[in-house]
């Protein structure tokens, strides 16, 4: 026998595999080898075969006998003379059943389970990001048990992943568990596992992961586990792994043995027959065991084997012989006739044991978990099994007592009687051959050895005794065609749809005839063989025309002849009597029916009457005393009701009832006198209602009627319960009844689409399924889990919100999605939900209730202009379908603090303030939820650590936009562990758990912010039925347009109250504001609205407000609310309504919320869809209720309005038909809803509503079941808007040239803005028209916007930057630069979806528009001279500024930042036409230079920006300096070489120089002219910088010449000069503005408005009606970004321009000290007046008013305190830069050390435009010091009477940086190197009285020889250098000479020379090399006769600049090598 494993694919059962196949038994699965050589000989065969999956019974039980080969007897191998063993000589078997030895296997075994929840569910992360810490359940304990199992229940409340385009994808997320030993026994890990969840869902969906603990590991301390989280944290919003840890079960099994393989081996000697290859074995099994009742007790063997021999005989065989059973042992004797094979009542428990019985064996493949499918036994009808099992052993069903079937023996050894055989072989053989015996009914020996599907393989199992496995009632069961079975359910024309119920017959050919019956026959080596059966009436042929109907049927597992003959009588019979079929269509209510069910079918209508049928339209009464046994019924259809239908019957009436709440059938017998007949107005002929009165009812027990009078509680008939009626022909045999006909289901079947059931059956006939014994006794299962088709059905939890969804053109529509999750706990009845919808005319929220009464109140709205008085139906909303979970508890959190970071722990722990925390008392234990765990005696066996719900801002990024497709927040929540409370202080604390190098507490959002914790829900300790509940969350949003003018302040209304303005957002054209924008004002009043103050900014058009509202549920005393069928509970306490018993001011205030459910009630819930009233008992909760919703079902009232005045309205309905209060209105969640008819919604597979219409939808759903019961409403509202779609960003107009086809150049602009992503722009609308400049004020030029041109751009055109540019050609800029302006509009479209306006304004420059600057500039070294390459930007290969000039390149020593202060303070250095790209520069000093470059165009502008590269140049190696000047210091050395002028002062031409460069023996003074004047050296306008100079200061136009330098001799070569000099902003806006006017201010209310009367109105002389030249054509310039005027505006160079301002003076005064003196000096020396001044160390003082020495004033500087009343000055805070006042202006007297705020407070504003004649409307402001204010406020002066103030013109007005804020004049500072030379000598040079012949220069005609310095050799003997500064405005720019040095350089020069050593010393004369000094001389032998013996080196003798001579020195011995002319040398020489 062998077992191969099947897949189940039948959807009823889950699809679960075997663990391990077994061999092959029989004639297969043999395997060969070879035997070893020392236990057989080398011709002994050696098989193994495995038989089966063990442990089986018995294999070979008879011995070798049971053994057959190549199917025949083995009696040669058999000792016959013997005791009957194996000839081992030959033969030898040895074999195992597969039992011993193994561990246990926990298969089967009864589990003792104990739950275990976590106080709050735990969230697990994994802790990869930073931040985010790892969460998870870490050392949990168990208790202290030796578990074998732990369960562990996880939750996932959302899975899923979002693309890019918004749609929703399945996504994965993985966790492990440890399990661990307990602290007592260790830290080990006992066992492991990693699990992986992979799906999709918006839902919460609950896992269990269930580990066992290895038997070598338990431990009566129990056990520690830990859970984490595997996959990583994502910190993109795209992924929602929302996974939480929930609890675990501790599990306990009883032990059972791993299954192992039923093994036996053959050995056999090659003698006789048996040779010629491997031979079939075949042996007798007894195969698996298999779990039976423990009731069995099978007949045994005297060896104890169970076998059925000794039973299986006739009755009076088995008492005479006696036998044996399992329950007394095979040493006792048992006589009785009848055994008793079920032993008293079954407890429904199992033994393993050996059995034939087939509902066992298909029992054990269901559940067993090695082989079979391993289906829980729950899941399993097991007492079905233990009735059918029963009626297989033929046994009685009530005392077990065997009483067998009829049978015929066959021979074989089964019925072979104890004792009865006299030798071995006859153990074999049985009774003789047709012997009656008594046998079982059904029995089963198979090999299941073939796959196939599991259902397929089960159900031939059980087709061996005439059954089918089904699924009926959520468990598996068997149908099996039985005599004697009663109806389960009744059919009627009330619950039968019209019109389907057809009968129908059998065609007489159908009838089975004869039949072939293929079974096993064990006399014949166990093959199948083939008996015939026909019936008596059989046409032998004799008949014509008949045809004959012979079916095959082929047996599986059956053995017997005798059993195979009953199941062809059984066919035959079937097919001659049950000849009539039903079909019938019916609710879905017919799903809790099966195949092989016997219903009763009553019906007048097919033409074929059941009888009648039809409900009870009354509750029968149930009362103690009896006689009041009345029953009402009411008739529905034609024929009606008669009085003869009751007196003419000859028989008794028998009444079928079927009680719709229990399924329970009763057949009555009525008193066919005592009834009463009425009608009503349903029929117009005949009555339809009957009272009638029963006198007898039938008892299924003993099957027979017994007198009955009075109901009980389990019997009374109910309004609505459904009978038949009809005669019954023998009371003493229920089928012959007429009431109703008995049909056997054969097929259930339904459409998926359509809510309705097919039934199909034949007719019950129970004589068919007798097999020749007496009546079996029958008691039906009991269903206790069935549901009545009329029972209401639960509730749909149901969501509604709207999804924006993007349509193929790129248009966003907003869909409803609905979610419907319906909670079918307890009601496994089929229904379908189904959907109303409302768009209402108009509604509003209601404010608050202000009085009347019930059926009418008044309510005070927020939105008078939605009603109106009227008959338009109204309905109030809010109340019905409010969900809410169960113990939830959210709370504030207003503080948080890291403490305890001394304590141990690493990084402290988080303390965070909760409001109200300690005042969350749990009334169901009375304690704080907090302890509820804590293992008190209150709650012993509650375990688990407290956990608070924290958000964190887990992901970087916030996924899409709010509010937009695709948007996922970044904050998340995770559970955090608490370490401690302070519950008197609300104080929580939590690790501050540091990952990845960031605290947790880094990653809590702002507060203050919401958490959770959880009320601990155990159905066990729910004493006072109180729950704490998660109150109504919301986002309110209101929209408008802002008013006023710019700075206005707008207070916008919230008609909610958010508890802080961190839950509000305000968005301004679509874009959000920050919290500092606006102000959040809260109101605590009821009647009053919380306020959203804003300042309205320029072009600010539309608000949006949201605001997160956190209230009370919308649940009131009164209310219903439900969790899952049959569970609705009455409120009768709120914690947050005055007016209720259970008011709790405190939690309240804190937004706690608590309800009290009444206990065991019972309340009448109205259904007012159906005319049935449900009646529904309530009582506390009695599941636990953690992720349970509570729903309220009560009613939204409809009605109308009768008084509407304003804002009050009164509400008038009917308050008995919407009973309930509304006194929580007052908390804004109550809305009304206008003109609110619900139509019938069809909905899609998706449950989607699309294209909703903005504006509130309303849907209401309900579910249904199929006979038409509903469950209350549940109602759902969303409000769609049009998604608010910002206004563009960093949006500007960008003017530029291009040439026309014509050659032209012409003006163009480009509008640019940021391409707004993610909000679904599909096209951007661009408007555009010129307008005049004067008219700036109003941006659209004060003319209809109809004159603008329109155009639509795709957003699809964005560029890769992100840019939209759209270009407009073409554009007239007027007669003169910027007298034309172009303004532009920018509407975003999603379609027909318009977002917010953006306009800008541009000024058309024209061509004097400043061009682009080259790119990629850099350069490098060729050796003397430097390259600079460089790039232009191009548009499609030609220059992007068409009317570009040239490239400016200037020049500044070191590496300097690229600013246009530097650009303008460097050193001109080229300046190339535009087109070229490199250009090549002689080096004129060698270093590191910056180059700074910009470019210009043809009108003179220059690039707005600097670029540049630092560089270093070196001196090449071939140069050799030859003479080193240093005029800066020249005693210091910087070129390798002493200076040549090194006894020289420092700037010797400005320190020696005394008379002007020129010779004099007495210059008036009694002195001689200087060293330096003799050599006509000389400087003019410099100051010195230092005592001894080492910088020289020039002033307005400044030169240095240098002293005339003689070299003694004309040389070529090159003069290096190195010049290096600073240019420096010694002014601010201080220094160049100029006062215009100065006034005071009138008062303002306005801190951006100046208001000023005088001089006409500060509005007119700044233009407003002026036509004053210096005010003409002002205009607001975009550059300068204040107001202009002036004729010069539209010049090149803006002359006669003016830039005004507002200036405010005096704004740094403040402990002023006076000064009496100023040195000057580095540093400056200030002396105080007074004795003490009070300045200390790098205190910052602002010096002003000083005279003379005017360069003090108003500057920041720094004191070092000298003494009482003297400090020194420096320009930095660190005191390290001293403030040199040497060259400043002499001090004259007053000035004041003023310590006062120089930069805080507001300066000067710039001028945005004028708005009358009398106000100015300011622009950008500043403080002092530059820095901006952020604003355009300067409410010093503006705020208030009588502030004094200028309007000051800006000379000139480049930027505002933070420093200084002056860039200057580009050329107002140039520098210019000239130099002279000449060959001549002193004599020539010089005239008689010394003074420099400036003719003996070379071109001294002109210029007196300087010519401009440029690099490169020239050829001279004396030079000067002359350096000329010319700054032209030196009150602008300082210029410094930091260096002044030069060199002469000569090319180094190689002479080469081959000489042949003829004499020694041998002379080279090298003068033609014309070295200056003796150069360096190197030698190489070439040739050389002796070389190898000899070798010789050169040596020098003598050299000179012109010649060298040298001798050959031997190396070996050092002597003289003698001149021979073998040698020859190459002579080499290098020098200058």
């Amino acid at each position: 026998m062998s077992r191969n494993y099947i897949r189940l694919t039948n959807a009823s059962i889950p699809r679960i595999e075997g663990a391990k196949g077994g061999g092959k038994g029989g004639s297969g699965g043999q395997t060969a080898s070879e035997a070893p050589q020392s236990l057989f000989g080398t011709d002994i065969l050696f098989t193994t075969v495995g038989l089966s999956e063990g442990p089986v019974y018995r294999i070979n039980s008879n011995g070798p006998q049971d053994i057959e080969i190549a199917d025949s007897s083995i009696d040669d191998l058999v000792l016959l003379d013997g005791d009957g063993s194996e000839d081992t000589a030959k033969f030898k078997t040895l074999s195992t059943t597969g039992t011993t030895t193994q561990d246990r296997l926990d298969v089967f075994g009864e589990n003792i389970i104990t739950p275990q929840n976590f106080a709050s569910p735990v969230s697990l992360k994994k802790g990869n990001l930073a931040g985010v810490p790892s969460s998870g359940i870490t050392l949990q304990e168990t208790s202290a048990q030796s578990w074998d199992d732990l369960k562990f229940v996880f939750q996932i409340n959302g899975l899923q992943k979002i693309l890019t385009n918004g749609s929703i994808k399945p996504h994965s997320v993985s966790i492990k568990i440890e399990i661990l030993q307990a602290a007592a026994d260790g830290n080990s890990v006992i066992v492991s596992k990693d699990h992986t969840v992979k799906g999709k869902t918006s839902t919460a969906f609950r896992f269990n992961i269930r580990i066992k603990i290895p038997s070598a590991s338990r431990s009566n301390n129990g056990y520690r586990f830990t859970i984490t989280k595997t996959s990583n944290d994502n910190s993109s919003s795209k992924f929602a792994e929302d996974i939480r840890a929930i609890g675990w079960f501790e599990i306990e099994e009883s032990p059972q043995a791993y299954p192992r393989t039923a093994v036996i081996g053959y050995a056999l000697k090659a003698v006789d027959e048996h040779q010629g290859g491997v031979p079939t074995f075949t042996s007798m099994v007894k195969g698996l065991l298999v779990k039976v009742p423990s009731n069995y007790n099978q007949p045994i063997l005297t060896t104890g084997e169970i076998d059925w021999r000794e039973c299986e005989v006739a009755d009076g065989t088995r008492s005479a012989q006696g036998y044996s059973q399992q329950f007394t042992g095979a040493g006792t004797k048992l006589t009785t006739a009848n055994p008793q094979i079920y032993v008293g009542t079954w407890d429904g428990t199992f033994v393993y044991s050996w059995t034939q019985n087939p509902v066992w064996i298909i029992y054990d493949i269901l559940t067993n978990k090695t082989y079979g499918l391993g289906i829980p036994e729950e899941n399993i009808d097991k007492y079905k099994f233990f009735q059918i099992a029963q009626f297989c052993d033929a046994c009685d069903p009530v005392t077990g007592n065997f009483i067998g079937v009829d049978a015929l023996a066959d021979g074989s050894f089964r019925h072979k009687p104890r004792d009865q055989f006299t030798t071995v072989r006859q153990n074999l053989v049985g009774l003789p051959e047709g012997t009656k015996i008594k046998e079982r009914r059904f029995t089963l020996n198979c090999v299941i050895s073939d796959q196939s599907q599991a259902m397929d393989t089960l159900n031939t199992l059980a087709a061996s005794f005439r059954g089918a496995i089904v699924y009926s009632l959520g468990k598996i069961t068997l149908a099996v065609d039985m005599p004697d079975e009663f109806p389960v359910m009744l059919f009627n024309e009330t619950n039968i749809k019209q019109g389907s119920l057809q009968i129908s017959g059998n065609k007489e050919s159908d009838i089975i005839t004869g039949a072939d019956v293929s079974y096993i026959e064990p006399t014949n080596h166990y093959k199948r063989e083939t008996v015939r059966i026909d019936t008596s009436d059989r046409n032998d042929g004799s008949v014509p025309g008949i045809v004959e109907n012979v079916v095959s049927l082929d047996l599986f597992g059956t053995t017997r002849r005798s059993q195979a003959l009953r199941f062809a009588q059984y066919q035959i019979a079937a097919s001659t009597f049950q000849r009539r079929n039903i079909s019938f269509t019916t609710s879905s209510d017919a799903l809790n029916l099966a195949p092989g069910d016997v219903i009763s079918v009553a019906q007048q209508q097919s033409g074929i009457a059941y009888g009648y049928s039809g409900k009870t339209f009354q509750d029968s009464n149930l009362q103690l005393q009896s006689g009041n046994s009345n029953i009402y019924l009411e008739h529905f259809t034609s024929p009606s009701l008669t009085s003869t239908l009751f007196t003419s019957n000859t028989g008794p009436l028998a009444l079928r009832v079927i009680k719709m709440d229990s399924d329970r059938i009763d057949l009555y017998i009525l008193n066919k006198t005592d009834f009463t007949l009425t009608k009503t107005d349903n029929v117009s002929t005949g009555v339809d209602q009957a009272r009638v009165k029963v006198i007898q009812r039938f008892n299924r027990i003993t099957k027979q009627f017994e007198n009955f009078s009075t109901f009980t509680a389990n019997t009374v008939p109910k309004r609505g319960d459904l009978w038949s009626f009809g005669e019954i022909e023998n009371p003493g045999d229920f089928y012959t009844n007429k009431a109703g006909k008995l049909f056997k289901i054969t097929s259930l079947s339904r459409e998926s689409t359509e809510d309705e059931v097919t039934i199909s059956g034949i007719e019950y006939i129970p004589n068919v399924y007798v097999d020749s014994d007496t009546f079996i006794d029958y008691t039906p299962t009991s269903y206790t889990d069935i549901i009545s088709p009329l029972s209401v059905p639960p509730i749909p939890s149901v969501t509604f919100r709207p999804v924006p969804r993007r349509t193929l053109d790129g248009s966003v529509v907003v869909d409803g999605v609905i979610e419907e999750t319906t909670e079918s706990l307890g009601y496994n009845q089929d229904f379908r939900t189904d959907f109303f919808v409302s768009n209402p005319d108009s509604e509003t929220l209601i404010a608050n209730v202000t009085g009347g009464s019930a059926g009418a109140l008044t309510f005070k709205v927020s939105n008078a202009d939605a009603v109106s008085q009227s008959d338009a139906l109204v309905s109030l909303t809010g109340k019905n379908g409010f969900t809410t979970p169960v113990g939830e508890i959210k709370l504030l959190c207003t503080a948080i603090a890291e403490t305890d970071t001394n304590g141990g722990v690493d990084d402290g722990n988080i303390e965070m303030t909760i409001s109200g925390y300690g005042d969350v008392f749990d009334e169901n234990f009375f304690m704080h939820v907090s302890e509820v765990n804590d293992g008190s005696a209150d709650a012993p066996t509650l375990k688990g650590s407290d956990f608070i719900s924290i958000p964190i801002e887990e992901k970087t990024s916030d996924q899409s936009a709010l509010n937009f497709i695709g948007f996922a927040p970044k904050i998340t929540a995770m559970s955090r562990q608490i370490v401690s409370s302070d519950k008197a202080n609300h104080k929580v604390k939590i690790a501050n758990t540091n990952t990845s190098g960031t605290k947790l507490s880094a990653l809590l959002p702002s507060l203050p912010f919401y958490v959770t914790i959880t009320q601990m829900l155990d159905s066990r300790t729910y004493n006072n039925t109180s729950f704490y509940l998660k109150g109504a969350e919301s986002t309110y949003v209101r929209d408008g347009v802002l008013t006023g003018a710019t700075g206005d302040a707008n207070s916008i209304e919230l008609e909610i109250d958010p508890r802080d303005k961190i839950f509000t957002r305000l968005f301004v054209d679509g874009i959000e504001k920050t919290k500092s924008d606006y102000t959040f004002t809260r109101n605590f009043d009821a009647a009053a609205n919380s306020v959203i103050s804003y300042n309205k900014l320029q072009n600010d058009e539309r608000f949006r407000v949201e605001a997160d509202y956190y209230a009370p549920p919308v649940i009131e005393v009164g209310d219903n609310v439900q969790t899952s069928a049959g569970n609705t509970f009455s409120v009768v306490g709120v914690s947050y309504d005055p007016a209720s018993p259970t008011y709790n001011s405190t939690i309240s205030t804190n937004s706690i919320y608590r309800i009290t459910l009444e206990n065991n009630d019972t309340i009448s819930i109205p259904y007012f869809s159906s005319s049935i009233t449900g009646v529904l008992t309530n009582r506390k909760p009695s599941a636990n209720l953690l992720g349970s919703f509570f729903t309220n079902i009560s009613s939204n009232p409809s009605g109308t309005f009768t008084s509407v005045s304003g804002g009050d309205v009164t509400f008038t309905y009917d308050s008995s038909t919407f009973p309930g209060n509304f006194r929580t209105s007052n908390n804004r969640l109550y809305n009304f809803e206008v003109g609110s008819e619900f139509e019938r919604l069809t909905m899609n597979d998706t449950l989607t509503v699309p294209d909703l219409d903005t504006g509130v939808t309303t849907l209401r759903a309900r579910n249904r079941n199929v006979l038409g019961r509903f469950s209350p409403f549940v109602t759902k509202s969303i409000n769609v808007s049009s998604i608010p779609i910002q206004k563009v960003q960093n949006f500007s107009i960008v003017e530029s040239l291009y040439r026309e086809q014509t050659g032209g150049v012409n003006v163009r602009v480009t509008v640019i803005f940021d391409h707004i992503s993610g909000q679904e722009v599909t096209d951007y609308e661009i408007s555009y028209r010129l307008n005049q400049v004067q008219a700036v004020g109003s941006q659209d030029g004060g003319t209809d916007l109809t004159s603008f041109n329109t155009v639509k751009v795709p957003s699809t055109g964005v560029d890769t930057d992100g840019k939209i540019r759209f270009t407009i050609n073409s554009i007239n800029r007027g007669d003169v630069s910027e007298s034309n302006a172009i303004t532009v509009r920018v509407t975003p479209l999603n379609k027909d979806i318009r977002g917010a306006t953006n306009s800008v304004t541009k000024n058309i420059v024209g061509k004097t528009a400043p061009p682009q600057n080259v790119l990629n500039f850099t350069g490098g070294q060729q050796t003397d001279q430097i390259t600079l390459f460089w790039q232009y930007p191009r548009v499609n290969e030609q220059l992007a500024d068409l009317d570009l000039k040239e490239v400016v390149v200037r020049r500044m020593p070191g590496e300097v930042s690229l600013t246009l202060d530097n650009f303008v303070a460097a050193d001109p250095l080229i300046t190339v036409s535009s087109g070229t790209s490199r250009k090549s520069v002689p080096i004129d000093a060698f270093g590191q230079f910056t180059y700074l470059v910009r470019t210009r165009d043809t009108s003179g502008n220059f690039s707005e920006g600097v670029t540049g590269v630092t560089l270093t140049t070196t001196r090449p190696n071939r140069n050799t300096v030859i003479a080193a000047f240093n005029e800066d210091s020249p005693s210091t050395a910087f070129a390798g070489i002493t200076n040549t002028n090194s006894a020289e002062e420092n700037f010797p031409s400005f320190t020696t120089s005394n008379s002007g460069g020129l010779v004099f023996a007495d210059k008036g003074d009694g002195h001689p002219s200087s060293l330096v004047d003799n050599s006509n050296g000389t400087s003019t306008g410099f100051s010195a910088i230092g005592g001894s100079p080492t910088d020289l200061l020039a002033t307005s136009t400044s030169e240095y010449i240098t002293a005339v330098r003689d070299l003694g001799e004309t040389l070529t070569g090159a003069i290096q000069i190195d010049i290096e000099g600073s240019q420096s902003i010694q002014s601010q806006f201080n220094d160049q503005k100029e006062d215009y006017l100065t006034g005071v201010t009138e008062d303002s209310v306005k801190s951006n408005v100046l208001h000023e009367t005088a001089f006409g109105g500060i509005g007119t002389v700044l233009g407003f009606g002026n036509s004053d030249a210096k005010v003409t054509n002002a205009v607001f310039d975009a550059n300068n970004q204040t107001l202009i005027s002036g004729q010069g505006i539209f010049t090149a160079d803006g002359a006669n321009a003016f830039v005004w301002g507002i200036w405010n003076d005096g704004q740094y005064t403040g402990n002023a000290t006076s000064i009496s003196a100023v040195t000057k000096a580095s540093p400056a020396v200030v002396t105080t007046v007074g004795s003490e001044h009070g300045l200390v160390n790098g205190d910052r003082v602002i010096i002003h008013d000083v005279l003379g020495m005017t360069e003090l004033n108003d500057r920041e500087l720094y004191v070092t305190r000298i003494g009482a009343t003297s400090v020194s000055l420096f320009t930095d805070a660190g005191r390290t830069t001293a403030l040199d006042s040497s060259g400043f202006g002499t001090y004259t007297s007053s000035g004041v050390l003023d310590q006062g705020d120089y930069a805080n407070a507001n300066s000067y504003a710039l001028v945005a435009g004028t708005i009358n004649a009398t106000a100015l409307e300011l622009g950008e402001s500043f403080f002092a010091n530059g820095e901006s204010t952020g604003s355009n406020a300067l409410s010093n002066i503006t705020l208030g009477k009588s502030n004094s103030y200028a309007l000051v013109n800006f000379k000139q007005f480049t930027d505002t940086g933070s420093a200084e804020t002056f860039a200057g004049d580009l050329g107002t500072v140039t520098t210019q190197t000239f130099i002279r030379t000449t060959t001549v000598d002193n004599s020539s040079l010089l005239f008689a009285n010394g003074n420099v012949d400036v003719r003996e220069f070379i071109g001294g005609t002109v210029n007196e020889g300087f010519v401009p310095y440029e690099a490169g050799s020239r050829t001279f003997r004396q030079f000067q250098i002359k350096f000329v500064i010319d700054n032209k405005q030196p009150d602008q720019f300082d210029f410094t000479i930091d260096k002044f040095r030069y060199t002469v350089d000569k090319e180094q020069v190689i002479f080469t020379d081959t000489v042949t050593f003829d004499g020694s010393p041998k002379s080279v004369d090298y003068s033609s090399a014309a070295f200056i000094n003796r150069p360096v001389i190197s030698y190489a032998v070439l040739t050389q006769d002796d070389a190898l013996s000899n070798p010789v080196i050169a040596v020098t003798t003598a050299a000179s600049k012109t010649a060298a001579s040298f001798k050959l020195i031997a190396a070996q011995n050092g002597k003289e090598y003698q001149a021979n002319s073998s040698a020859t040398v190459m002579f080499t020489a290098s020098g200058v």
